[in-house]
């Protein structure tokens, strides 16, 4: 038989109301609060690490293969990926060798950190980094409230 701890009610203070809260804060991560953002929601991203871009920045995964097609005749790939390629290249920190199977977009992982900073707080959204994802408070219908942190 397990033992089982029990945690008394308490009061929680609450660290910043919002319509959207995002668990989260990989490139993906990070376009979708902007992408909210910009559609007016109020919006906060909450990020285990201390910057953004997960897998991009965090283990300096410094190459996104391409934004075309298998046969390399369309581009695919466009919107927030490409705004922010967009934004390195404006800033010298990326080199795009064009359409390949291997490397399209070579980029320096903690410009991409900075970048993403930069257009989080363009977009009005409240950051949390150092910040853990711990539950949530759901209605009695199960609708979710609030996020814990």
């Amino acid at each position: 038989m397990h033992e089982t701890i029990h945690e008394p009610a308490r009061q929680t203070p609450i660290a910043y109301d919002c319509d959207i809260c995002v668990v989260g804060g990989s490139c993906t991560g990070v376009f979708a609060a902007i992408a909210a953002a910009r559609l007016g929601a109020k919006v906060t991203i909450i990020e285990n690490m201390g910057h953004f871009g997960g897998t991009a920045t965090a283990s300096k995964v410094c190459v996104w293969h391409t934004n075309m097609n298998s046969t390399y005749e369309q581009q695919i790939l466009a919107g927030l990926t490409m705004e922010l390629i967009d934004r390195l290249k404006a800033r010298d920190c990326v080199i795009d060798k064009g359409p390949n199977p291997y490397a399209q977009f070579v980029f320096l992982p903690h410009e991409m950190s900075i970048e993403l900073d930069m257009m989080i707080v363009e977009a009005g959204i409240r950051p949390f980094l150092h910040t853990r994802f711990v539950g949530c408070v759901k209605s009695d219908d199960g609708e979710v409230q609030a996020a814990i942190i």
